[in-house]
């Protein structure tokens, strides 16, 4: 995750806390979505809170019908590569 406010975004109590009841009402279990999605439940609790929410597993969740404004925020990837380098002049 990248910034205070990102984790603050995807760690929001009340949205949790209406998406818990979206799933309740809905008589969708997590552990179901995460046989479904070839996740562990553990895995499948992280994407759900805000942990974890890789771009694909959210937008796997808006297609089995599930509100994305009670789903985290994708996170954004990070570009990978080498450290850039830092020149230090001579002492």
């Amino acid at each position: 995750m990248n910034g205070l406010s990102e984790k603050v975004r995807n760690n929001n109590k009340a949205r949790q806390v209406r998406l818990r009841i979206f799933l309740l009402e809905n008589g969708i279990e997590s552990r179901e979505l995460a046989r479904k999605r070839g996740l562990s439940p553990g895995a499948m609790g992280d994407v759900l809170s805000g942990r974890r929410p890789k771009r694909e597993h959210i937008e796997w969740l808006i297609a089995q019908g599930i509100p994305g404004d009670l789903l985290p925020e994708p996170a954004v990837p990070q570009k990978r590569g080498p450290k850039p380098r830092t020149d230090h002049p001579a002492l």
